[in-house]
């Protein structure tokens, strides 16, 4: 089940994102699109009783996919699976400490740090 939530997540955070960057502009990126993500990638895991990290990794993989074929290179595509992967742990070690909901607010912040310092200070890539 986790991997059909994360297919559903990643096809409705692109179009979502897509529409917010075009409403309100690249500031999406590290304001709305992390807690939209989040929310997704979590709260309907937890309501299907599916497995949140597996989806949170499931979806970094489909983000790295699309990373891939618009050319952002190899490490656009490792940093796709592993900062989702990291964002799934913060949440759910949080989740089982404190409850699905503080989990999901160490998700989100999480994530907002990690598109925030990748905006900040893009990678000069090699490849």
């Amino acid at each position: 089940m986790a991997y059909v939530i994360a297919c559903l997540t990643a096809g409705t955070s692109f179009l979502l994102n897509r529409a917010l960057v075009k409403l309100i502009g690249a500031q999406t990126i590290i304001t709305l699109s992390p807690v939209i993500e989040e929310m997704l990638k979590t709260l309907f895991p937890y309501a299907f009783d599916a497995d949140i990290f597996v989806t949170h990794v499931v979806f970094g993989l489909i983000e790295a996919i699309y990373d891939w074929v618009q050319t952002r290179g190899r490490i656009a595509a490792l940093l796709s699976i592993g900062g989702h992967g990291l964002f799934g742990l913060a949440t759910v070690l949080t989740a089982q400490a404190a409850g699905v909901y503080i989990g999901l607010a160490a998700g989100i912040v999480t994530h907002l740090l990690w598109n925030t310092i990748m905006v900040r200070f893009p990678l000069r890539s090699a490849e």
